[in-house]
C-alpha cells in the first residue's frame, strides 16, 4: 500500500484484535521508548498478544530479531536510512512504519508507512499520542526528550499538555523527562528492564520512583558538561567534544551542551565498547549547515562509515583509526 495518511494510520490500530500477535519495534532513546509503551498499550487494550523489541541503530538488525510468530509488526522512531532496506524480510506481515526522520530508502511497496518529517520536526511520541490517546504525559515526555520543545510546531502540543498538568516546562524537564532520560541511560545495558519500568508509569507523580536509577549517572554527566568549555576542539566553526564516559551518559551530556547555544555547531564523539569504533552525534538547531549532510560528508570513504538524522540533529560510526580523517573531511566541508 506503501505511504498512508494520519486517518489510514489509526484505521490499521482500530482493526487490531485479540487474534493478532503483534510486535512493537522501538529505538532505545527517550522518543522511541515512549512511543514504543503507546503502541504497546493500545496493542494490549484490543487484546493482542504483544511483544516488544529495542532496536539499537548499528548494532541491531531485523533478521536477528525472532519475528515468527507475529502477523503485524509495528515500528516507531526509527530513521528509513537505516531500516527501508532491511524491511523485505518482512514483507509477508502486516507492517506499520511510522517515524519523524527524512524519508530515505526504498520501502517495500506492501509496508504501510507514516512518515511525518514534512511537517516539521514532530517527534515519534507525539504522532503515537495523537493515534492513540493513551497515556498523554508519556507523549509529552517522548517529544521533548527529543528536542521537540526546540521546534515552534510543537509549542501548543506541548503547552497544552503542561497546561493539564499544571506543571512549567522547565520543571518538567527537571522532574520528569531528565529523570527518565537518565534512567534510560543507566539501564542501557537491559532494555526491558528499561521498557517494563517505564510501562509501569501511571502518571508523572510515578516517576519519582525511578530517581534511586537516574542520580546514579548525575555525576557523570555534570563532570562531561563542566568540562566541554576546556576539552572542547574547534574544528572550522564546529565544536569538537571527544569525552569517554564509564557510563552510557551520552545523550544527556549531548542534549544539555547543544541546548545552551541553539546557533552553534556540536560534534560529539566517544568510543565504543571494544574501542574499535566511535559513535557520534551532531547537533545545530539553525539547521545551517545541516548536520545529516555535515555528517556524511565526515564518513564519506571511510571504511564501514555511516551517518544519518535529520538536519538539526544526526548520529553516526566510524572506525577508531579513522577519526582525523573524519576531522579533515568535516574541516573540508564547513569551510566550503
Amino acid at each position: 500500500m506503501g505511504k498512508i495518511t494520519f486517518e489510514e494510520a489509526k484505521e490499521f490500530l482500530n482493526k487490531i484484535t485479540n487474534e493478532d500477535k503483534v510486535a512493537i519495534i522501538h529505538h532505545d532513546d527517550g522518543d522511541g521508548f515512549c512511543s514504543g509503551i503507546l503502541y504497546y498499550d493500545w496493542c494490549k487494550e484490543a487484546g493482542a498478544e504483544v511483544e516488544e523489541f529495542t532496536y539499537v541503530i548499528s548494532k541491531s538488525k531485523i533478521k536477528d530479531f525472532d519475528l515468527k510468530k507475529f502477523n503485524k509488526i509495528i515500528f516507531t522512531d526509527l530513521a528509513s536510512g537505516f531500516m527501508a532496506e532491511q524491511l523485505n524480510i518482512i514483507s509477508d506481515k502486516e507492517v506499520f512504519y511510522t517515524d519523524h526522520h527524512p524519508e530515505e530508502g526504498v520501502f517495500p511497496k506492501e509496508i504501510l508507512t507514516f512518515i511525518t518529517d514534512k511537517d516539521g520536526y514532530i517527534p515519534s511520541s507525539r504522532t503515537a499520542g495523537k493515534l492513540t490517546g493513551i497515556k498523554p504525559f508519556l507523549a509529552l515526555t517522548g517529544t521533548i526528550t527529543d528536542s521537540g520543545d526546540l521546534y515552534a510546531e510543537n509549542d501548543e502540543f506541548i503547552n497544552s499538555h503542561l497546561d493539564k498538568l499544571g506543571i512549567s516546562l522547565d520543571d518538567f524537564k527537571k522532574d520528569i523527562s531528565s529523570v527518565i532520560s537518565n534512567t534510560l541511560s543507566y539501564l542501557d545495558k537491559n532494555h526491558k528492564k528499561a521498557f517494563e519500568l517505564l510501562h509501569e508509569l501511571e502518571s508523572i507523580v510515578d516517576v519519582k520512583g525511578l530517581r534511586k536509577y537516574a542520580d546514579k549517572i548525575e555525576d557523570e554527566i555534570e563532570k562531561f558538561v563542566n568540562e566541554f568549555e576546556e576539552e572542547k576542539e574547534m574544528i572550522a566553526s564546529a565544536n569538537f567534544y571527544y569525552f569517554e564516559p564509564v557510563l552510557n551518559v551520552k545523550g544527556p551530556v549531548t542534549g544539555i551542551i547543544s541546548h545552551s547555544d541553539h546557533k552553534k555547531i556540536y560534534i560529539f564523539a566517544s568510543p565504543k565498547e571494544d574501542g574499535k569504533y566511535i559513535s557520534l552525534s551532531a547537533r545545530n538547531t539553525s539547521q545551517n549547515p545541516s548536520m545529516v549532510e555535515m555528517l556524511r560528508a565526515g564518513v564519506e570513504g571511510l571504511e564501514d562509515g555511516n551517518a544519518g538524522g535529520h538536519p538539526p540533529a544526526a548520529g553516526g560510526m566510524i572506525h577508531a583509526k579513522d577519526l582525523d580523517k573524519f576531522k579533515d573531511n568535516i574541516r573540508e566541508f564547513l569551510e566550503k
